[in-house]
């Protein structure tokens, strides 16, 4: 039992400062060009896992150095159990985002080989973990009404409050949510000429963002009947920019200001 023991957690050490090192070498969380250039929705679950995490160095490296230290304690016996449980922790989320976000699976096999290790160490030591983490722990029977209300209310509150801001306060549907691409555009010389495409979003109530040849802007619409009034800015009251009316058909999305003199004819994506 104490050579299995030994051999798990050596064995784990040797592999965990591959996945370290690894990171901060440049080895992991770099991506090649042709991939930052596709859209986000065109990228696989491999390259937006790595670019996120590789997005800051800082981050990275920190991830790095903890797999580093946390390998080297469990070289040493005093120190095999806490390492082991962080390591278990880092573990478990690295197999969580490679299954989830559809790693491949040889890259996945060093992770799982990893976990199995942890866990043949941690074995060794189930009667201290559920002591420390069970048995010794104070029992809670003679809670009373106050403390479980208090307990419920820390549970439900967050999960209401955060289904109000999903689904009451950020959405908002209106007719016009979706992505629009400029079909035909007479906006009279104005900014409106070089406009791509107009996202009324439907994860952000009232957010329109306009797409330029260059740049990105982020707007405030409304709708009422069938007037579409845009302002500047998203949340910050700013200058009405479009107050037009719209119509829908099976051709697309018209839009058409005369005062302004513009006139946008879009069709959704």
């Amino acid at each position: 039992m104490n050579r299995l023991y030994n051999i798990a957690r050596y064995l784990a050490a040797f592999f965990i400062m591959f996945y370290g090192f690894a990171k901060l070498n440049g080895a992991q969380f770099t991506v090649i060009e042709s991939e930052l250039d596709k859209p986000m929705r065109e990228v696989s679950g491999f390259w937006l896992t790595w670019y996120y995490f590789g997005y800051s160095w800082f981050y990275g490296n920190i991830i790095a150095v903890l797999q580093i230290v946390s390998g080297i304690g469990l070289l040493f016996r005093r120190t095999t159990l806490i390492a082991a449980l962080v390591l278990l922790s880092v573990m478990g989320n690295i197999l969580m985002v490679d299954y989830f976000f559809s790693i491949p699976m040889q890259g996945s096999a060093m992770a799982v080989v990893i976990t199995v290790l942890l866990l043949i160490v941690l074995a060794r030591h189930k009667h201290d973990l559920i002591a420390f983490f069970w048995k010794q722990q104070p029992d809670g029977n003679k809670s009373g009404i106050g403390n479980w209300i208090l307990r419920i209310a820390i549970v439900v509150v967050p999960a209401l409050f955060t289904h109000y801001v999903a689904n009451v306060n950020n959405r908002r549907p209106t007719p016009l949510d979706g992505t629009w691409t400029v079909k035909q555009s007479v906006a009279s010389g104005s900014e409106f000429d070089s406009l791509q495409r107009i996202y009324f979003e439907r994860n952000r109530a009232f957010m329109a963002v306009f797409k330029y040849p260059n740049s990105w802007q982020q707007h405030q619409f409304v709708v009422a009947g069938d007037t579409l009034t845009i302002t500047k800015g998203y949340m910050t009251n700013g200058t009405e920019k479009l107050k037009a009316t719209y119509k829908l058909s099976n051709d697309g999305l018209n839009i058409v200001d005369l005062k302004r003199g513009i006139s946008l004819r879009l069709k959704k994506r």
